[in-house]
């Protein structure tokens, strides 16, 4: 099956137009989450695979960039996954949070102040496994490209210093 999928990832038309699909719809996405706080455009199409905002600072322009990303819950923390949808390159939140490794997240109007880490070795392994147990179409994505997709855990500040309502 993977396969059979696979191609579609590793073509040109659909390297040629992601991107700017990408780049056109996820302002829309963070605007329409942010005024119904989640309940309505709160989940990826794959897999039915919620979303939280993640807010970062841009590594080259100093901006904030927010993007939807899908995540998993990993005790308090969260597992979100640099997939970029099987594209040859990492989404530039990844780059961000590998620069300045502070962000925030916005999950169904909470604010919360995070600290990143991309993982690697066998916490990498154990984490892809526990994401892609749940959402296989990560493992399709993993193999339409040559590059190790990163998994990124997000460390959630304490309580009492973190959460803010929106």
């Amino acid at each position: 099956m993977m396969a059979a999928v696979a191609w579609m990832y590793r073509s040109p038309v659909y390297r040629g137009v992601v991107p700017g699909v990408l780049r056109l719809f996820g302002p829309v996405h963070v605007g329409l989450y942010r005024l119904f706080r989640g309940r309505v455009v709160g989940r990826m199409s794959q897999g039915f695979m919620p979303l939280l905002l993640l807010t970062t600072v841009g590594r080259k322009s100093g901006r904030q960039r927010t993007q939807p990303v899908g995540y998993v819950r990993d005790g308090s923390d969260f597992l979100i996954v640099g997939s970029n949808g099987a594209l040859t390159s990492d989404p530039g939140w990844v780059f961000n949070l590998r620069a300045r490794p502070e962000a925030e997240i916005e999950l169904n109007g909470t604010r919360m102040h995070v600290r990143a880490r991309v993982l690697a070795g066998n916490e990498r392994v154990r984490a892809w496994h526990e994401v892609a147990s749940q959402y296989s179409f990560f493992n399709v994505y993993q193999s339409a490209t040559s590059r190790a997709i990163p998994v990124v855990r997000l460390d959630v500040a304490p309580p009492s210093t973190a959460a803010e309502s929106v």
